[in-house]
């Protein structure tokens, strides 16, 4: 009787039933909560899954099915999209593990099939007189008040120790 009752369970955990329960839960973590954009960005990802795998019972969703739900994605171009709903649906699944829908994650042995998206680094301002001559650049901006302020906070945050070495001069 117990085994039949939890089969009728499990069979009526589709994917996104599951994954709308796990973001429901990390929005309401206590100290680790998601944000409001940062739920939101993962809904979204979650929800490039809905066409796909969305309406399987999750119990019924192996490895493959999940790679190419990702693919799609990732033939867009959006390599780093792919890569993070990917994240999401591990940890979606794991989730389901945890609350004894499913036996085992299937993204577990899909790490390094994704393509990896290229990084792009960009410089930054390591020299006291270079800081120095962002400041005035900053400082002689016409715009918008706020802008010239977010450039100066922006600034601060990034060279610190940089920035007050230059005003002390």
């Amino acid at each position: 009787m117990k085994a039949r009752q939890h089969a009728e369970v499990v069979a009526g955990c589709t994917f996104t039933l599951v994954a709308e329960e796990y973001c429901a839960k990390r929005k309401r973590d206590g100290s680790g909560a998601w944000g409001p954009a940062t739920a939101a960005r993962c809904e979204y990802l979650l929800s490039l899954l809905d066409g796909s795998i969305g309406k399987l019972p999750i119990a019924d969703i192996a490895p493959i099915d999940v790679l190419e739900a990702v693919r799609r994605i990732e033939r867009k171009g959006n390599l780093e999209s792919a890569r993070r709903t990917l994240q999401l649906a591990g940890a979606v699944f794991r989730y389901g593990v945890a609350t004894a829908r499913i036996t085992s994650d299937p993204t577990r042995d899909l790490r390094g099939a994704m393509l990896t998206p290229k990084v792009t680094h960009y410089g930054a301002i390591t020299e006291p007189e270079k800081v120095g001559e962002l400041l005035r650049a900053i400082g002689s901006y016409e715009g918008l008040g706020i802008t010239k302020q977010a450039q100066l906070l922006a600034a601060r945050r990034a060279a610190p120790r940089l920035v007050e070495r230059d005003r002390s001069r």
